[in-house]
């Protein structure tokens, strides 16, 4: 039942990346199962932050399928004053804590969110879901150790690890480099709705810093998109479209 929604919310992308010749494809179908259980449990009582703020077709997608945007929204994605940019505009979307985009800002605007609602005791948690390419990204690091220095355990951060950094500087054994900052990590299939939810339960119930890292593939779902560097920023023909369209069985 859940696969039939996701590769309904995977067409709606598509097809409105058809339409407008815009958005990160890839990236967006890598973290959809992680984005439709945030949107369906876990949104409404924590704060979520999209740091792979590329990946924003994928949030408005969720947004449209939950009914927070309506169609016309959804549709007028990157055109002329649309609320729905190519990163989230937070100015635009209250529903983004912060607007995002640049690699590497998502997780420090998460560190200072999380010690001002500590500051206030405020029981939420953060949600902070990057993209493993950003573990590149000095302000990360940074990141990580004011979280460990500031013992700053309402801030949960998940790394969709699509594995990106194969064009680049391989993170070999993430898990034993991400240990020195927490001892509650969870190596997760970040494509197992199951999967995602039991990891996340664990974390809202500890009182710590909790790293989860999700194992998903770029792409997922559709065969000639998945691990394909070609879409990482690509549209689909209206003749792609029809195959796509096949393929989810929508």
């Amino acid at each position: 039942m859940e696969n039939k929604k996701l590769n309904l919310i995977r067409f709606s992308i598509l097809e409105n990346c058809h339409l407008t010749k815009e958005g990160h494809i890839g990236s967006a179908f890598s973290i959809l199962e992680i984005l439709f259980l945030i949107f369906k449990k876990y949104i409404k009582n924590n704060f979520f932050i999209l740091s792979k703020g590329h990946a924003s077709i994928g949030m408005y997608a969720m947004m449209y399928y939950f009914k927070q945007i309506n169609k016309k929204t959804f549709f007028s994605f990157c055109k002329l004053d649309s609320k729905l940019g190519g990163h989230p505009d937070s100015t635009k979307l209250p529903i983004f804590s912060f607007s995002t985009g640049s690699l590497g800002h998502g997780l420090p605007n998460a560190v200072g969110y999380a010690y001002a609602l500590r500051q206030k005791k405020d029981k939420k948690r953060i949600i902070c879901l990057v993209g493993d390419q950003e573990l590149m990204e000095g302000t990360t690091w940074e990141s990580l150790h004011a979280i460990d220095n500031y013992k700053l355990h309402n801030l949960i951060l998940i790394i969709d690890r699509n594995k990106s950094d194969f064009r680049s500087i391989k993170f070999h054994n993430l898990k034993k480099k991400l240990s020195v900052f927490s001892n509650k990590i969870y190596e997760i299939n970040g494509h197992n709705i199951s999967s995602i939810d039991k990891a996340i339960k664990k974390c809202l119930k500890g009182k710590n810093f909790n790293i989860i890292i999700a194992n998903t593939v770029k792409g997922y779902g559709i065969k000639t998109i998945a691990n394909n560097p070609a879409w990482h920023h690509r549209a689909p023909t209206a003749q792609e479209l029809m195959k796509f369209k096949k393929e989810l069985k929508i």
